[in-house]
């Protein structure tokens, strides 16, 4: 998702250093969410699938806050994937008879975040008073939204804070973007950027329960990414993946439950 899971423009400075793409990690995390979601839809027993399949949310973490950073169309790139998580989230409110909030509503929530730090960066660094104070009051809602929402809501939402604030890991260290200069542009290194997002992988472990150690594992093929897009323009592919794969899956259960196909007509 170029965007929304997106990675540096072919010909942007270099930063990170390995060999995979963007569009080739995310095409790895789509394959890990669609083995999460089989178990989860037609063979929960299987708990294998889903162990496996929890590696994409995390992929798709780090890639999404790349996505915020590159993209060109803010508004819009925010408003689709809220769209879209709005819509697939009636739908599985519906099947599991709760409010629920699925991860396109998560990185809605982080991109909210993502931007206002931004902002407020790109305005103290400009040394612009009123826009400081705007960014701040827009990171400050953001932030109360997300804690809200997370913690205190009847809404379910998918990872909790935790999942929320994964993303804006990655864009923490960046200042040297917004016009910083000495110690704070050093700062900004693949080594600190994959630093803090590892201290957020362990903190959404540790809120999930701890449960989920493994999953720490996905820093493995994150470190071989190049900050390269990918050869190929794949966004809408990826936009359209999440809610077509679970469309599919919900049909491919409906049609195996019949009784259950027939009591949500």
């Amino acid at each position: 998702m170029e965007g929304s899971v997106g990675s540096a423009p072919e010909g942007g400075e270099k930063f990170y250093f390995g060999f995979l793409s963007g569009n080739a990690l995310k095409i790895l995390a789509c394959l890990l969410m669609l083995t999460d979601h089989i178990g989860m839809i037609l063979f929960p027993e299987v708990s294998a699938l889903r162990a496996v399949g929890r590696l994409s949310m995390l992929i798709f973490a780090f890639m999404f806050a790349e996505g915020c950073h590159y993209t060109r169309h803010k508004i819009r790139h925010f408003a689709l994937v809220f769209a879209l998580g709005l819509v697939t989230s009636a739908g599985i409110s519906l099947v599991n008879e709760r409010a629920e909030g699925n991860i396109l509503i998560t990185f809605s929530l982080s991109c909210l975040i993502i931007y206002s730090l931004a902002l407020l960066k790109g305005a103290a660094f400009a040394h612009r008073p009123k826009a400081i104070a705007a960014s701040s009051a827009a990171l400050a809602l953001s932030l109360g939204a997300s804690i809200y929402l997370c913690c205190f809501s009847s809404v379910h939402i998918e990872y909790g804070l935790a999942g929320v604030l994964l993303p804006v890991t990655v864009r923490l260290s960046d200042f040297k973007s917004y016009g910083a200069s000495g110690l704070l542009a050093e700062l900004y290194t693949p080594a600190t950027v994959f630093l803090l997002f590892f201290v957020g992988l362990v903190a959404l472990t540790a809120a999930l329960g701890g449960s989920q150690a493994y999953c720490l594992i996905v820093i493995v093929p994150l470190l071989m990414y190049s900050g390269k897009r990918g050869r190929l323009r794949l966004k809408y592919l990826f936009y359209a993946f999440y809610p077509a794969h679970l469309a599919v899956l919900y049909a491919i259960y409906f049609i195996a439950s019949p009784a259950l196909a027939f009591a949500f007509a």
